[in-house]
This record gives C-alpha cells, sequence and structure tokens, in this order.
C-alpha cells in the first residue's frame, strides 16, 4: 500500500525565508524564536512584521506582509487567532508557501466557532496549497538548517540522526532538553499541534525519505490517517529507519464497545500494538524510556536476534535485574560452554558464570577484566546483545574510554552500559560517551526495555511486511453445511453435533451422539449463550436433554432450534478475528473462556498470522504453561492449536468483505496429539457490502 495524499513538509522544514508575524519585544514567544533563529545560525531571511514598531532587536521591522522586499516562505503566525485566517489568505497570495501558526482557537474543544475557523484553514490550505504546522503548536526545529521556530531555549542542541514529532508541544520542549543533554542530536523536531493541515503522516513521510534521518521518534495522541500512517512505517522498516513511539490512551476509557468478545477486549491500543509489532514500531511506555531507547538505537547497531547477555559488577544490581526481567520478559541468552569456561577464572570462585553475570571485584576499579569479560559474551554465538554495567565520568573525574573504545571495535553486536539509576551529565561525560562508541543508559528497567526493543525491531527487520491478501471468498460460502465445512477444512474441528428443532428431536440425536451432551439454544437474538442462561451442560440422559430443551425454547421466538453437543474435555481457549475500523482485520487468542474478560490474558497480532506468529501469540499469554501441562495435567495439543489459528487467520482475511466478526469460543484443546474442538463457533455478517 503506498501513502496518500501527502502533502509538502519541506516546504514548512526547509524555508529559504521566514518572517516573525506578530514580532513584539513585550511577547516572550516572539523575542525567543528570533533569538533561536539567531543562535542556530539559520541560512536564509528573517523578517520582522509588526506596524507597531519601524526597528526591533537592531533588525527592520515592517508594517505588513506586503511591504516585504520578497515574499517570505515560512510565515511565523503570532497574532490573534481573529486575524490569523486573514494573515494566511493574504500570504498566499503574495507566495507563501508554508506558516506555522502557534495561535489557539481552531476545534480543540467543544467550540462550533473553533471548528468552523479550523474547517476554513482547512479550505483555504486545500485551495491555495499553502501547507501550515498547527494551529496551537509551539513550532519546530530544522536544527541543520538553523531554522529554529520553537519558543524555548535547548543548550547542547546540535545536529544528528534523530528525527521526532511531538503532537505535545510542551513535552517536546521540555523532552529535547533532556535528551541533547545527554548527547543526541537532531535533524528535525516538530510539534504539530491540532493538524489542521499538515499532520503525523506528512511528517513521518519526511522524515523517512530525508538522508540526515536515521531513527524516528513519535509522541502520539491519535493517528488522523492511520492506513498512511501504516504504509509510511512500512517504508521506513524497508529503509532501516526505527521508529520507537510513544502513544498516550491505555486506559479503559479508549477502548470501544462491540458484539463480539474480540471486540470488546481488543481496544484501540491493543490493536496498536498489533500494528507496532508488524511493521517493527518500537512503543516506549514513558517518555524516559523514550530518551534510553533513542540512545540505545543511536549506533545503528541491529542485533540478529533477540536473545540478551547481561554483565554486571554487583550482587545488588543483579538482584534487582532479576526482579525485572520477568516483567519486562527480555529473552536471555544461554552461555556455551567455551564461553563458562573462559570466564570461570576472570571472576571470583564464589560466583556463579551464569546470565546475568555479576563478575565482583573484577567489575569494580578493574576495568580492563571487566572489559575482558564483556568481549568474551559479545564472541558467544549465542548472543545477540549485550548489556554491561558502566557509568560515565562526571567532573572532576577523569577516565579514559580506550578500553570501552576497543570493545565497540572488536564487535558488530550492540553493547549497551547502564546504570542503576539516573545522575547528570557534564561536558566530559558527553565527550567520553562520544568517543567510547556505546550509548550509556540510565535505569534498570528502561535498560531491559531497550534491550528488548532492539531485538523486537530486529525480528520485524528480518520478517519484513507481510501483505495482507485480496478478499476472495464468495458469500454463499458462509450458509449451512457449507460454512461447517469451511470451518473445519481451517483446523477449526467441530465436536460430535447435530440440530434439532423440538426437544423430542434434541433427545434422539443425544442418543445417537453419546452422553453426557451438551445443549445449546439457537435463536437470532441470542449473542452470548452463556449469559442469558442458554446453554445446559453434562446432560446425561434423553429425558434431561428433552426436559431441558422445552426450557431453552420456551426462552425464544419460533424461529430457535437447539443444537445438540458432545462434551468436550481440555482447556478453554478463546480465538476471535475482527477488522478495526482503523488499522484492519486482527485475530486475538486468550486462555480461559469467559475468565478471559477478567483476566484480560490475551494476545493479538494483524492478519495474516503464519506458524511461527501463532506460536509467539501463544508464549505472550500469562497462562501459556497451561497449555504445557501443570500440576499433573497432561500437554495439550499445541500443534493443532496453532493450525486452527492460522486457519482462521486464513479464513477471516478471505472472507473479511462478508464477515465482521468470528469468533470461536470456547476453542477446546485436548490432549496431546487429539487435536481441538471448535465448541461455539460464532459469525457476524456484515450488514452492509
Amino acid at each position: 500500500m503506498q501513502p496518500e495524499n501527502l502533502r509538502p513538509a519541506e516546504n514548512l522544514l526547509r524555508a529559504r525565508s521566514v518572517a516573525i508575524v506578530g514580532a513584539s519585544p513585550k511577547g516572550r514567544w516572539p523575542t525567543l524564536i528570533f533569538r533561536n533563529l539567531k543562535k542556530g545560525n539559520y541560512g536564509g531571511k528573517v523578517y520582522l512584521v509588526n506596524p507597531n514598531y519601524p526597528e526591533l532587536w537592531e533588525e527592520r521591522c515592517y508594517p505588513n506582509l506586503a511591504a516585504l522586499p520578497e515574499a517570505a516562505e515560512h510565515l511565523l503566525l503570532l497574532v490573534p487567532t481573529r486575524a490569523v485566517l486573514q494573515t494566511l489568505e493574504e500570504g498566499s497570495k503574495l507566495g507563501s508557501k508554508a506558516a506555522t501558526i502557534y495561535s489557539a482557537g481552531f476545534g480543540e474543544g467543544d467550540d462550533p466557532e473553533g471548528r468552523e475557523r479550523a474547517r476554513a484553514m482547512r479550505e483555504l490550505c486545500d485551495r491555495t496549497g499553502m501547507v501550515c504546522c498547527g494551529p496551537n503548536c509551539m513550532g519546530s526545529f530544522s536544527v541543520g538548517e538553523g531554522l529554529w521556530s520553537f519558543p524555548t531555549a535547548v543548550p547542547h542542541l546540535r545536529p544528528g540522526p534523530v528525527g521526532l514529532i511531538f503532537q505535545s508541544g510542551g513535552s517536546l520542549g521540555n523532552w529535547i532538553k533532556g535528551a541533547a543533554e545527554r548527547g543526541i542530536g537532531f535533524s528535525y523536531a516538530v510539534s504539530s499541534g491540532n493538524e489542521v493541515s499538515l499532520d503525523l503522516v506528512d511528517y513521518l513521510s519526511f522524515l523517512v525519505k530525508d538522508p540526515q534521518t536515521k531513527i524516528i521518534l513519535l509522541m502520539i495522541e491519535g493517528i488522523r490517517r492511520p492506513r498512511e500512517f501504516m504504509a509510511v512505517a512500512a517504508q521506513a522498516l524497508a529503509a532501516g529507519k526505527p521508529i520507537l513511539a510513544l502513544k498516550i490512551g491505555r486506559s479503559e476509557r479508549a477502548k470501544r464497545q462491540a458484539l463480539s468478545h474480540t471486540g470488546a477486549l481488543a481496544g484501540s491500543d491493543e490493536v496498536f500494538d498489533a500494528v507496532c509489532r508488524r511493521l517493527g514500531v518500537v512503543r516506549c511506555p514513558t517518555l524516559e524510556d523514550l530518551l534510553e531507547t533513542t540512545l540505545a538505537f543511536l549506533p545503528g547497531r541491529i542485533p540478529t536476534g533477540p536473545r540478551a547477555a547481561i554483565v554486571v559488577n554487583s550482587g545488588g544490581m543483579k538482584g534487582v535485574l532479576l526482579d525485572h526481567l520477568e516483567e519486562v520478559s527480555l529473552k536471555l541468552a544461554q552461555l556455551s560452554e567455551t564461553t563458562q569456561k573462559a570466564i570461570r577464572p576472570l571472576i571470583p570462585a564464589e560466583l556463579a558464570v551464569e546470565n546475568p553475570l555479576e563478575c565482583g571485584v573484577a567489575g569494580f576499579g578493574d576495568e580492563k577484566t571487566f572489559v575482558e569479560i564483556v568481549r568474551l559474551h559479545a564472541e558467544d554465538g549465542g548472543v545477540d546483545l549485550l548489556g554491561i554495567h558502566g557509568e560515565l565520568p562526571r567532573f572532576p573525574e577523569k577516565r579514559e574510554p580506550t578500553l570501552f573504545t576497543a570493545l565497540a571495535a572488536a564487535t558488530e553486536k550492540p553493547v549497551i552500559a547502564f546504570s542503576r539509576s539516573t545522575y547528570s551529565l557534564t561536558d566530559e561525560s558527553r565527550t567520553f560517551q562520544e568517543q567510547a562508541g556505546i550509548p550509556f543508559l540510565q535505569g534498570i528497567n528502561a535498560t531491559l526495555r531497550a534491550l528488548k526493543g532492539l531485538g523486537m525491531y530486529s525480528g520485524c527487520k528480518q520478517r519484513g511486511v507481510v501483505s495482507l491478501p485480496s478478499a476472495a471468498g464468495k458469500a454463499v460460502d458462509l450458509e449451512g453445511e457449507r460454512f461447517e465445512k469451511l470451518v473445519q477444512d481451517h483446523g477449526l474441528t467441530l465436536p460430535r453435533q447435530a440440530v434439532a428443532r423440538s426437544s423430542s428431536e434434541a433427545a434422539l440425536r443425544a442418543k445417537e451422539i453419546g452422553f453426557p451432551v451438551a445443549l445449546k439454544l439457537q435463536a437470532p437474538e441470542v449473542v452470548h449463550k452463556t449469559e442469558v442462561g442458554a446453554v445446559v451442560l453434562g446432560l446425561r440422559t434423553a429425558e434431561e436433554v428433552e426436559s431441558q430443551g422445552k426450557n431453552l425454547l420456551a426462552k425464544s421466538s419460533a424461529q430457535a432450534g437447539l443444537l445438540v453437543q458432545e462434551m468436550v474435555q481440555g482447556t478453554e481457549v478463546i480465538l476471535g478475528a475482527r477488522t478495526d475500523p482503523q488499522f484492519g482485520p486482527f485475530m486475538m487468542v486468550g486462555l480461559g473462556g469467559i475468565f478471559v474478560e477478567v483476566l484480560k490474558d490475551v494476545s493479538l497480532r494483524l492478519l495474516p498470522v503464519d506458524e511461527k506468529e501463532a506460536l509467539e501469540m501463544l508464549r505472550e499469554l500469562k497462562g501459556y504453561r497451561v497449555l504445557e501441562g501443570v500440576r499433573g495435567q497432561p500437554r495439550r495439543d499445541i500443534a493443532a492449536l496453532v493450525r486452527a489459528m492460522t486457519g482462521l487467520s486464513a479464513l477471516f482475511a478471505d472472507y473479511r468483505s462478508s464477515i465482521s466478526d468470528l469468533e470461536v469460543n470456547p476453542l477446546i484443546v485436548r490432549q496431546e496429539g487429539k487435536g481441538v474442538a471448535a465448541v461455539d463457533v460464532r459469525m457476524i455478517r456484515k450488514t452492509s457490502m
């Protein structure tokens, strides 16, 4: 899929002249923006516009845009809301191509006048071809060009490979200060505001194409064009440009309601997680994580796999690591016998050679031995990336980075140094990090998540983006016995069952199937059978079936029938697929039947899902060990479950033009080698096609 209707963000970010409209010594933002343009050594023309001043900051000030000697390509509008549209119209007629609109009042809330102003601005941009940042934004940094239109001073700001798009201007200003202090350099940084004109997709596409940008950071409040976002993110993955994203909206309020369990359990945030897994977008839960993960990706070293080795110098630090490893679910490497034997004489005899490794006195003051231990880990073929204890020197401490530089040169694998807590950096610290050739992270949890992010991105990069096949299925296949055969052909084996139109017929069918049986009411108005008492389990005689059948039929319409079904033993799983209105079709799996709604132990992926991905989904479940067999219970038929998952993926993808939801709840996973049973298959047809 190719992104559509992209607008030229370069007209704004690479403008060769700007005009500060509303320049004033009384305003803090105009003053700071002018100073930033000077500090950034902007090479283009800077025009000041305000009819109340003939001169400002030792520069000529013009009364209006028409008085300028040439049309300014980029207008920085620091004018009242009521004057914005008129100024844009005037600027477009004179030849301006872009504007940054700092003013609010363009549809942020429920104000109808504000929404009308936003509509008029959108119409103006569409009609004239002008592009706008904002409104209600804080501008941007084009770092290399010196076009710093942001009203915040950022010490240590320098060019580099990181581009960022934040939908929160205040967060951008605060975050970029801390990131610059940690030694991160930037290509472009944009606060996108209300995105009436240029939006996240436009800026993202610009950064993917920009040769200076190697890593892209996002702070997302909402995605206005999700399909186009996915297309551009796929381009970023193909180009080897990692996207790191902080997306707000994980709360229950963000979840939408739906008829199926799948829809109710899969809120927009969970589906966005699936999008990220498919497209290699590394999610960061906090702004702090975004910073540390950026540092981890900064050297440009992508591992060949997710297996991490960790080396620390302290038992206490190892203890904290062990407490958090399970929470983060970082995959640890198994050290080879050769590596273990080489490490053994380098650490005290009372310490175990294991991963994570505590090296004791070898890590305190004996930097040479410590680096040798790390080098041995890096040479191990079972290790894909390394996290090692390490802190940057701070004044007046003096250290040479020679050993770390040699370590970085000795391996192509990612090596990340980290501390157990945070600390401030000095110029000496930043110089040491740059010369060492490896990043120095702060905080254990953030480091573990950064290591996991590197491994996740590696897997996505190797797998690539799998395209969704066209929906070729015919609606006629979704009726009666044809649908049952379709389900069975896709690995969703049905239990022995029969449909009856009366209670007496149900008793006869039960005898044919064999007792015990389950009895279920089938009626158009019954969606969740267990919630309305439309299921009776464990019936052992024909008399019980006939009696309970009468009770069930009395609860529903004349069109109702009865489903008689063998009782199946095994582990209950819910398996469902539906089409998300933003991001397209996805599949969900979880353990526990109706209890999955309470435990919310589910895993999601975008379609299509292959066998490898299906198994990954199962292993993500907290209850996965139940399938492997615990407390004397037999191991379940995981291979058959995987076939059912890939089958549901293929079936729904093929018939998604006719089906809105397809759910199996429960899918009973029998003992290993005995398959699965799709006890309750529920399909919801699309109302309009």
